[in-house]
Protein backbone atom coordinates (compact mmCIF):
# COMPACT_ATOMS: atom_id res chain seq x y z
CA UNK A 1 0.00 0.00 0.00
CA UNK A 2 3.18 2.18 0.47
CA UNK A 3 3.84 2.10 -2.92
CA UNK A 4 0.29 3.26 -4.02
CA UNK A 5 0.73 6.33 -1.74
CA UNK A 6 4.35 7.40 -3.02
CA UNK A 7 2.59 7.89 -7.00
CA UNK A 8 -0.02 9.52 -5.26
CA UNK A 9 2.49 11.70 -3.78
CA UNK A 10 4.42 13.99 -6.66
CA UNK A 11 3.96 17.02 -5.69
CA UNK A 12 6.41 19.15 -6.83
CA UNK A 13 7.30 17.43 -9.55
CA UNK A 14 4.96 20.16 -12.65
CA UNK A 15 7.70 22.59 -10.50
CA UNK A 16 11.18 20.34 -11.62
CA UNK A 17 9.10 20.16 -15.31
CA UNK A 18 8.48 23.97 -15.89
CA UNK A 19 12.34 24.26 -14.69
CA UNK A 20 13.39 21.85 -17.67
CA UNK A 21 11.42 23.47 -19.89
CA UNK A 22 12.53 27.45 -19.36
CA UNK A 23 16.41 25.94 -19.05
CA UNK A 24 15.47 24.31 -22.74
CA UNK A 25 13.41 27.97 -24.06
CA UNK A 26 16.66 29.80 -22.51
CA UNK A 27 19.32 28.02 -24.63
CA UNK A 28 17.05 27.98 -27.90
CA UNK A 29 16.93 31.74 -27.41
CA UNK A 30 20.33 31.94 -26.72
CA UNK A 31 20.92 29.92 -30.18
CA UNK A 32 18.88 32.29 -32.32
CA UNK A 33 20.60 35.67 -30.96
CA UNK A 34 23.49 33.75 -31.70
CA UNK A 35 22.54 33.33 -35.19
CA UNK A 36 20.95 36.12 -35.90
CA UNK A 37 23.98 38.13 -34.83
CA UNK A 38 26.17 36.03 -37.53
CA UNK A 39 23.79 36.63 -40.31
CA UNK A 40 24.12 40.53 -39.85
CA UNK A 41 27.75 39.95 -40.03
CA UNK A 42 27.00 37.87 -43.60
CA UNK A 43 24.45 40.68 -44.66
CA UNK A 44 27.33 43.51 -43.82
CA UNK A 45 29.89 41.97 -45.63
CA UNK A 46 27.86 41.14 -48.57
CA UNK A 47 27.16 45.08 -48.78
CA UNK A 48 30.91 45.91 -48.74
CA UNK A 49 31.67 43.26 -50.82
CA UNK A 50 28.91 44.62 -53.14
CA UNK A 51 29.68 48.31 -53.34
CA UNK A 52 33.24 47.55 -54.24
CA UNK A 53 32.24 44.97 -57.00
CA UNK A 54 30.35 47.70 -58.13
CA UNK A 55 32.96 50.51 -58.20
CA UNK A 56 35.60 48.27 -59.92
CA UNK A 57 32.49 47.79 -62.84
CA UNK A 58 32.24 51.23 -62.83
CA UNK A 59 36.14 51.40 -63.27
CA UNK A 60 36.09 49.27 -66.46
CA UNK A 61 32.87 51.17 -67.80
CA UNK A 62 34.70 54.46 -67.16
CA UNK A 63 37.52 53.30 -69.37
CA UNK A 64 35.42 52.06 -71.69
CA UNK A 65 33.65 55.48 -72.29
CA UNK A 66 36.84 57.06 -72.44
CA UNK A 67 38.14 54.48 -74.86
CA UNK A 68 35.28 55.05 -77.05
CA UNK A 69 36.20 58.52 -77.64
CA UNK A 70 40.17 57.89 -78.84
CA UNK A 71 41.37 59.29 -75.66
CA UNK A 72 43.83 56.11 -75.51
CA UNK A 73 43.55 54.63 -78.62
CA UNK A 74 46.20 57.56 -80.34
CA UNK A 75 47.95 58.54 -77.42
CA UNK A 76 51.53 57.48 -77.21
CA UNK A 77 51.31 55.88 -73.91
CA UNK A 78 51.23 52.41 -73.90
CA UNK A 79 50.17 52.17 -70.12
CA UNK A 80 48.87 54.07 -67.41
CA UNK A 81 46.38 54.63 -64.77
CA UNK A 82 43.94 57.41 -62.79
CA UNK A 83 41.54 57.08 -60.54
CA UNK A 84 37.76 57.52 -60.41
CA UNK A 85 35.41 58.20 -57.92
CA UNK A 86 31.82 56.61 -57.69
CA UNK A 87 29.75 57.87 -54.87
CA UNK A 88 31.79 57.45 -51.84
CA UNK A 89 33.95 54.52 -53.49
CA UNK A 90 37.02 54.64 -55.99
CA UNK A 91 38.44 52.32 -58.56
CA UNK A 92 41.46 52.33 -59.15
CA UNK A 93 41.97 51.79 -63.25
CA UNK A 94 45.37 50.55 -64.73
CA UNK A 95 46.02 50.11 -68.57
CA UNK A 96 48.43 48.52 -70.84
CA UNK A 97 47.85 48.83 -74.83
CA UNK A 98 49.00 46.57 -77.70
CA UNK A 99 48.48 47.42 -80.95
CA UNK A 100 48.16 44.99 -83.78
CA UNK A 101 46.74 44.80 -87.41
CA UNK A 102 44.50 41.76 -88.93
CA UNK A 103 42.97 41.81 -92.24
CA UNK A 104 43.61 45.20 -93.19
CA UNK A 105 42.49 46.88 -90.04
CA UNK A 106 44.22 47.79 -86.91
CA UNK A 107 43.16 47.38 -83.77
CA UNK A 108 44.52 48.51 -80.14
CA UNK A 109 44.01 45.67 -77.69
CA UNK A 110 43.61 47.29 -74.30
CA UNK A 111 44.31 45.38 -70.79
CA UNK A 112 42.68 47.15 -68.09
CA UNK A 113 42.62 46.02 -64.37
CA UNK A 114 39.77 47.93 -62.30
CA UNK A 115 40.38 47.94 -58.26
CA UNK A 116 37.03 48.93 -56.57
CA UNK A 117 37.59 50.04 -53.10
CA UNK A 118 34.56 50.27 -50.69
CA UNK A 119 35.36 52.24 -47.66
CA UNK A 120 33.39 50.88 -44.74
CA UNK A 121 33.91 50.39 -40.85
CA UNK A 122 35.51 48.39 -39.53
CA UNK A 123 36.93 46.91 -42.41
CA UNK A 124 36.88 47.81 -45.89
CA UNK A 125 35.88 45.75 -49.02
CA UNK A 126 38.17 45.34 -52.32
CA UNK A 127 37.47 43.81 -55.42
CA UNK A 128 39.76 43.16 -58.35
CA UNK A 129 37.86 43.22 -61.89
CA UNK A 130 40.47 42.26 -65.57
CA UNK A 131 39.06 42.71 -68.83
CA UNK A 132 40.19 42.77 -72.58
CA UNK A 133 38.72 45.92 -74.54
CA UNK A 134 39.37 45.83 -78.52
CA UNK A 135 39.04 48.99 -80.23
CA UNK A 136 39.14 49.31 -83.89
CA UNK A 137 41.71 52.05 -85.62
CA UNK A 138 40.04 54.47 -87.68
CA UNK A 139 42.41 57.04 -89.53
CA UNK A 140 41.78 60.34 -88.02
CA UNK A 141 42.29 63.50 -89.58
CA UNK A 142 46.00 64.79 -88.51
CA UNK A 143 47.04 61.18 -87.76
CA UNK A 144 47.82 59.67 -91.40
Amino acid sequence: MKTKDQLKNQKGIAFVVALIMLLVLTFLGFSALSLMNYETKMAGNERVYNSAFYAGDGGIENFRGRVSTGEFVYSMATSGNYQVTIGANSSNVTYTRWNRSEGGNDYADFLVRSEGTSPSFPTAGRVVIESVIEVTMMSQEGYN
